[in-house]
């Protein structure tokens, strides 16, 4: 993996993804996209004004599929797992819809991390985020700690 710092200090949640986005680009093992939450007022030809919905409401910013990687608890091979990446600027917050959504996920053995930026970032963007997404239980290990 390439070392990608961050040396801003200030970012907004649109660069920020953009950044996440290009650090994985060409990583033959991850595979992620930008998600358009959000809705527009439409207005058709003949006056009747309308409402387009772009995803759910909470849903993440960024979605992907980590093509293989080992669970560091039990070292077990996970393929195909799904993530989900909410992305934050240094004082964003989770909103109510945001926490059902990640717990679905979570829920339903998928992967969900919040991101806010680091302005010192000494290990890099993509090895920061990548280690975030694989350093988590798999499925069976959380069974196994439920008992």
């Amino acid at each position: 993996m390439t070392k990608t710092t961050c040396i801003k200090s200030k970012y907004t949640e649109r660069e920020f993804q953009r950044d996440i986005l290009d650090a994985f680009e060409y990583d033959p093992n991850v595979f992620m996209w930008r998600r358009n939450v959000g809705a527009v007022r439409t207005e058709r030809s003949n006056g009747k004004k309308g409402f387009i919905r772009f995803a759910e409401a909470g849903q993440s910013d960024i979605w992907g599929i980590i093509k293989e990687h080992r669970c560091p608890f039990c070292n077990r091979l996970r393929t195909g797992t799904h993530f989900e990446i909410e992305v934050k600027s240094d004082k964003g917050k989770l909103t109510p819809a945001q926490c059902e959504w990640i717990g679905m996920v979570k829920k339903s053995n998928g992967i969900a991390i919040v991101v806010y930026p680091d302005a010192y970032d000494p290990i890099g963007l993509q090895e920061r985020i990548y280690e975030m997404l694989t350093n988590q239980k798999c499925p069976e290990c959380i069974a196994k700690s439920k008992f």
